[in-house]
């Protein structure tokens, strides 16, 4: 068969391996099977027909139990003394009988070891970025897919610690029980994740419901025999069968979706496409190698975990372009809210504040009032604005209201509110007055702004303008107040001819009415 190579063996194997050793006393040799995955190995050093070592491994064992604790399955061998030796080996598992074995000195094998852990080591801390990021990405936007996309990779993860020795030597070397199971268990795991993740991600659901059915009930599949296995209710093949066969489920259901959503120019299913090119090399690798039909190299090993790297880095790519339209959405929905905030808040014709905007903008003004930060509250009524509409039509009565809100606007300050609460009749707020004369000064610019006549549409308006104003604190200290003292002000302003500026209201200070 293929070198190192067994395949699928339910019995146990004996392995003959002569040694002639030149009796070099300071050379440490090991003998190193590199697929920590065999259940047991009982290893007998013969010489001149009598069994002078016997040593045992295997994930049976804990980690402290193996002779050495190293991620491979290495076994020190007594041959310092010159002559010829037999080494007897006799395998047993559950899994795969591969045995790459070499008789390597000590010094060697741990620096070829320091390299390997080295690889591994940074493969993994791609894993837990990659987890790490789809987690929080999951927690962050609540988008499922995201957190599937994490148990994807654990599982992914999970299965290539223990089948390199990593988790025996670093994890839970100590749980003979785990690492006999961890192998299936986390196949599974990744396939779950796998398969939900693909039908969330190409919304398998909306293009072929009968597909998505079949990828959930893969994985509703894959959590039960998960959950069996771990009871020790099926055995040890069964679970490793099932993750077999249902190993390339999401790739061959998905594709008639991935192939559709292609050609409509979705660049999700673009990248998967490309990331199970490079995940079906690996599974065919892998397969070959666990049915023993392929030799057992460093390539062969580590080509499903290469694979898998490959195909989540085009996944990631995938999840970016997630990240992107989930980002889109979000800001659709807040530029909707605000659109829908700031119809419920604005005059539709003028685009000034509303009535409602004027309260929900005059409220938090009115906490920060006190003597020496006056606020003021103007309401201004148009007079002569009826005629306008009478001779001209309502079109320029219409265009000639939002001459005087871009008039008003232009007069005040940025900070200052203008709104527009009835037909012809508008308020500005003008905060952080330092005395009350300056509120004066600022009513008599309001005035001046009705001063000369209005081009619009090609006619000229002329109109005034009648104020009436009031000031946070010293005249009143709620929204309803202070309007109602500034409409009292406008009403004597209209009663005494019009266009005339007014004060509502008592000031304090000064200690008199004013009006």
């Amino acid at each position: 068969g293929p070198q190192a190579n067994l395949g699928v063996r339910e019995d146990v194997v004996w392995v003959h391996v002569p040694v002639l050793s030149l009796g070099e006393p300071r050379a440490r040799w090991l003998l190193d099977i590199d697929y920590p995955a065999l259940d047991r190995v009982d290893l007998y050093l013969v010489r001149a027909g009598v069994v002078v070592q016997h040593l045992r491994t295997g994930d049976h064992l804990r980690f402290s139990e193996r002779p050495l604790a190293t991620r491979s399955l290495a076994l020190p061998l007594d041959i310092d003394v010159a002559g010829r030796y037999e080494v007897l080996l006799r395998v047993q598992t559950t899994s795969t009988m591969a045995l790459p074995m070499t008789l390597v000195r000590e010094e060697l094998y741990h620096a070829d070891e320091a390299a390997h852990e080295a690889g591994q080591g940074l493969l993994t801390g791609i894993g837990l970025c990659l987890m790490a990021y789809s987690l929080a990405q999951w927690i962050s936007l609540r988008d499922p897919a995201f957190l599937f996309y994490g148990l994807n990779v654990l599982g992914v993860g999970l299965f290539f610690l223990n089948q390199f020795g990593l988790a025996a030597q670093h994890l839970w070397g100590e749980y003979p029980w785990l690492l006999g199971r961890l192998s299936p268990l986390s196949g599974l795991l990744g396939l779950i994740g796998g398969m939900m993740f693909v039908d969330h991600i190409l919304a398998v659901r909306t293009l072929y419901p009968g597909v998505s059915r079949a990828l959930r009930l893969g994985s509703g599949l894959a959590l039960v025999t998960g959950v069996l296995f771990a009871a020790d209710l099926v055995s040890y093949r069964v679970a490793g069968l099932v993750t077999t066969v249902l190993g390339p489920v999401p790739m061959l259901l998905a594709i008639p979706v991935a192939w559709t959503r292609a050609r409509h120019g979705d660049r999700t299913a673009l990248f998967i496409f490309v990331g199970w090119g490079i995940y079906a090399v690996g599974v065919v690798v892998m397969a070959a190698l666990l049915r023993g039909l392929a030799p057992v190299t460093f390539w062969t090993q580590h080509a499903m975990q290469f694979a898998s790297m490959g195909e989540m880095a085009m996944w990631m790519m995938v999840l970016g372009v997630r990240t992107e339209e989930v980002r889109r959405q979000v800001d659709e929905a807040r530029r909707d809210r605000d659109r829908l905030a700031w119809l419920a808040h604005t005059d539709p014709l003028t685009g000034a504040l509303n009535r409602r905007g004027l309260h929900s903008g005059l409220q938090p003004l009115l906490q920060s009032a006190s003597p020496r930060h006056l606020h003021a509250i103007f309401l201004i009524d148009l007079d002569g604005f009826k005629p306008v509409n009478d001779l001209y039509g309502h079109e320029v009565g219409d265009a000639l209201l939002i001459e005087v809100v871009r008039r008003l606007r232009h007069t005040l300050r940025s900070p200052d509110l203008v709104a527009r609460i009835g037909g012809d009749e508008f308020v500005v707020v003008t905060p952080g007055l330092a005395s009350v004369d300056l509120a004066e000064t600022v009513g008599c610019k309001l005035m001046q702004v009705f001063g000369s006549s209005f081009d619009v549409m090609g006619q000229s308006c002329r109109v005034g303008a009648t104020i009436g104003y009031a000031l946070a604190p010293v005249d009143g200290a709620d929204t309803d107040t202070l309007l109602r003292l500034a409409d009292a002000a406008l009403y004597a302003g209209k009663q005494a001819g019009r266009r005339q500026l007014r004060r509502g209201g008592m000031d304090p200070l000064v200690g008199g009415a004013l009006s």
